[in-house]
């Protein structure tokens, strides 16, 4: 898990909550607003991210459930969200690479003690529609056409922005540990070359 959100709290942040909203407006209101953040989240984030809701009862999800690769849970046996969110970040293994999304003080106190990263929703939502307006302006890599090596260079917009969702890679704990420190030797430019030769003669036979 990435992502810790107070669904609600989010919602009400992003101005997605009426004053008077019906049960039926607040779960259609709740699908778009989910479906909304899986979009803006991406596919690896939206898998890494778990939201809460407050809930009574829950009728419309089971207590826990998945959707578009977020894990949605209903507080339906826990006081409240926060109480079940203060649980989450307690039994979370590695909550150094936790951020939690939450107004709340108790709730960003409670991730504090366990030095979990914390944002405030009104934050959050800034960096989604911040994250929105990225993918609007992403450069589009074309596939390679026919009869035309798959490889090509990179325009300089097209690397800064891999730059920036990849340049970290490298630190992250997950890789190090998957690589080593020394167990891949670096590739020199001309066994590139060497290789890249021998896919064209393998390519021309066919």
């Amino acid at each position: 898990m990435r992502y810790l959100i107070d669904g609600y709290n989010l919602m009400y942040a992003g101005g997605l909550i009426p004053a008077r909203l019906g049960p039926d407006g607040l779960r259609r209101v709740r699908t778009r607003f989910l479906n909304d953040l899986a979009d803006a989240l991406g596919a690896v984030d939206s898998h890494q991210t778990t939201i809460v809701f407050d809930a009574a009862d829950a009728p419309d999800f089971p207590h826990e459930t998945s959707h578009q690769g977020l894990s949605v849970l209903f507080s339906v046996d826990d006081e409240n969200a926060d109480a079940r969110i203060e649980l989450l970040i307690a039994r979370h293994a590695t909550p150094k690479a936790l951020t939690v999304v939450s107004t709340d003080r108790r709730v960003r106190q409670a991730a504090t003690r366990r030095k979990a990263q914390s944002m405030t929703s009104e934050l959050f939502w800034v960096e989604l529609d911040a994250r929105k307006e990225r993918r609007k302006t992403a450069p589009r890599i074309p596939p390679a056409l026919p009869g035309r090596p798959a490889h090509r260079e990179l325009s300089a917009e097209e690397s800064a922005y891999w730059l920036e969702q990849f340049g970290d890679l490298e630190n992250q704990p997950e890789t190090k540990e998957a690589l080593g420190d020394d167990s891949h030797p670096m590739i020199s430019e001309a066994d590139i070359a060497k290789i890249e030769r021998e896919v064209e003669r393998e390519t021309e036979r066919l």
